[in-house]
């Protein structure tokens, strides 16, 4: 009986540990699926790339605007966007313990060439939360960006200063 009890014990911590998620190889595969976004941008466009990469359900909000939902009406907005290229670097991601949730935090630069051929940058930081799915890829389900400062440092405050 006690064999039996052990051997039960033993299935069960088994079980556990197989649910369990690296989380660690799991930030990283989710920030590198954000940098590729990201690439596809540059490469095709920012329109192309967000709708590669875009759940059928997701959500954008954007400043000014009541939210976006929904592929088509995310692909009508961004289809307005104007000229530009749209490049960003996530910095941190994050991925619950089931794996099936993330989010990465980053920073845009977009940037707009004049009829001179000077190019004109804004700045700003981005969230996106992903959904993960069936087929193991990621999708994003959210996506807002904020206006920030101009240059390359990026962080967090806290404690009264920028903490990288």
């Amino acid at each position: 009986m006690k064999q039996i009890f052990i051997g039960i014990i033993m299935v069960i911590m088994t079980m556990g540990c197989a649910a369990r998620v690296d989380n660690e190889r799991e930030k990283e595969q989710l920030m590198q699926t954000d940098r590729e976004f990201s690439a596809l941008s540059i490469e095709k466009g920012r329109y192309a790339a967000f709708d590669r990469y875009m759940d059928d359900d997701a959500v954008m909000y954007r400043d000014g605007a009541h939210p976006f939902k929904g592929r088509e009406a995310i692909r009508e907005l961004l289809s307005k966007g104007g000229g530009g290229a749209l490049e960003w670097e996530p910095f941190l991601a994050g991925v619950a313990g089931s794996g099936d949730l993330g989010y990465t935090l980053g920073k845009w630069v977009f940037t707009v060439t004049d009829s001179l051929g000077a190019g004109q940058k804004a700045y700003g930081y981005y969230v996106s939360i992903w959904k993960r799915r069936q087929d193991g890829s990621w999708k994003w389900v959210f996506d807002s960006g904020i206006d920030g400062p101009p240059g390359d440092q990026q962080g967090f405050y806290g404690d009264g200063e920028l903490q990288e």
